[in-house]
């Protein structure tokens, strides 16, 4: 039985919503049409690999306004990358205490009775800590090279065999399955490079490398002076997806534990990296991995693995909300079959939302009330004096869009307290309101603030637990601490 369901009766919740009775009014139009609840979550349409409500957009619509003469490859040498020392340089309002008082005073609201970390906290977190984002090894193979193998995958021709030749939608198939084994996913998007998702990638990342897509090459290469990534312009399929978090300790944020997610999530990454480039190099193709390349989450929207939503640098998608971690990029010649951007009402329903700026210690993501801009929302910074447009300040946030941006300045840790509280992490397919809010949100938005009191009162997105709690509930300990309803 799932740890998620209310005491709301099925009739208490349609009569919430306005329906009972006297018909569905608004919401008649939504489709398919079924004759009640039990047949729309019984029915084959409820639970398809993508569930029916989650519409399919044109390639290149992502559902927000996007201005092509302003959003470009970028020069991000400069940029912090979350290093405290440029933060000081750059922002003399740093200040890492202020940031964990403000931490801890956000867990004594959510909390009151909580007494705050034990030793076995601090030990758990610094542990996902040492092997994740404080292990030279695992951060450094988390980039574009990182660690040489000892033993490389073979090449097809060194054992005898061709190389593969599926169809690109054979091969699409073929990745999710591998993908699985390694903690990739489940939702995984394809993209192909043009003249418009290209400008995703920077144009200088932020170690000051030149990142140049060269016609004359069939592998990605690098030099040191000066320094550049060669990438091959053949590798114009972009796979993107991510490492699922750690959910029970995530919707336990923000607190000490609740940041472990973060840490550990990198260094699965990074071992996944490598098994992802050494199949394909296997199957007799070439794949260059993206982190530091380009702004992550462009191409989980692109692809459609998800929305933007409130949480700004944050890609929520319909069936595992905000619990989608490290992001997983790479950039390959194997054919792969596209897929579409999508429309499941998140970004809509955001605008009536705004439960993740509540929970946010500092104030760095918009409030409820802010609605998407063009605006930098980094303290102190605008994009008027953009480096880039003439100006003489790094931007901590990408110019050329309307949606919403954290400020990056207060965002200071792993809190992962606005991830943690978004209502789409409600377990896919724990209780038939679940699964009819998701469906409602995505087709008649006129519901959204009332769903949005109703998390707020139920909280399915975020569970009403203390840290403490986790370490006595068994049923919380998921292998790999993700509940397996999360993983498709």
């Amino acid at each position: 039985m799932s740890n998620y369901h209310s005491t709301v009766s099925r009739r208490e919740f349609m009569k919430g919503l306005g329906i009972a009775g006297a018909g569905f009014g608004a919401a008649s139009a939504v489709t398919p049409v079924f004759r009640d609840l039990d047949e729309l979550t019984s029915s084959a349409a409820a639970h398809p690999k993508r569930a029916w409500y989650v519409k399919e957009r044109e390639f290149g619509d992502i559902g927000i306004e996007i201005d092509w003469n302003i959003l470009k490859r970028r020069d991000t040498r400069g940029y912090s990358y979350w290093n405290p020392m440029i933060w000081k340089q750059h922002y003399p309002a740093y200040d890492m205490e202020a940031f964990n008082k403000a931490l801890d005073n956000k867990t004594k609201e959510l909390w009151p009775d909580y007494a705050g970390p034990t030793t076995r906290d601090y030990s758990l977190k610094n542990a996902m800590y040492s092997v994740g984002l404080g292990c030279p090894h695992y951060l450094y193979n988390v980039e574009q090279f990182g660690v040489t193998l000892p033993h490389p995958a073979p090449r097809p021709e060194a054992i005898g065999m061709p190389n593969w030749a599926g169809t690109p939608e054979e091969n699409f198939q073929m990745i999710q399955a591998a993908f699985s084994l390694i903690g990739l996913g489940p939702s995984i998007g394809i993209t192909e490079l043009d003249d418009k998702s290209r400008r995703f990638v920077w144009e200088y990342n932020n170690y000051g490398q030149h990142i140049i897509f060269d016609d004359n090459i069939t592998e990605t290469y690098r030099t040191a002076n000066p320094p550049t990534i060669h990438i091959p312009s053949s590798h114009r399929y972009v796979i993107a997806t991510h490492n699922m978090g750690a959910d029970e300790i995530l919707r336990r944020a923000p607190s000490t534990i609740g940041a472990c997610t973060e840490s550990i999530s990198y260094a699965r990454v990074a071992y996944a990296k490598s098994f992802v480039e050494q199949f394909i190099r296997g199957l007799g193709y070439n794949v260059v991995y993206g982190h530091s390349l380009q702004a992550a989450p462009a191409m989980d929207f692109w692809s459609g693995v998800g929305e933007h939503a409130r949480m700004g640098q944050v890609c929520v998608t319909p069936e595992n909300g905000a619990m989608m971690r490290t992001h997983a990029i790479f950039f390959t010649d194997l054919p792969l079959s596209p897929t579409k951007p999508i429309d499941a009402g998140i970004t809509k329903f955001c605008e009536t939302c705004g439960i993740c700026a509540e929970s946010c210690p500092v104030g760095a993501v918009p409030a409820k009330g802010v609605n998407r801009n063009w605006d930098s929302n980094c303290d102190g910074q605008s994009f008027d004096n953009d480096i880039e447009s003439g100006g003489t300040e790094v931007m901590y946030n990408v110019p050329g869009y309307k949606g919403w941006r954290v400020d990056g300045f207060r965002c200071l840790a792993d809190c992962n307290g606005c991830k943690g509280s978004c209502p789409f992490n409600a377990i896919p397919n724990g209780s038939f309101i679940h699964s009819l809010v998701k469906a409602t949100t995505a087709t008649t938005p006129l519901f959204n603030g009332f769903f949005t009191q109703m998390e707020k009162s139920l909280h399915y997105g975020k569970q009403d637990k203390d840290p403490e709690s986790w370490w006595h509930e068994p049923n919380a300990w998921h292998v790999y601490g993700s509940n397996p309803g999360l993983l498709g």
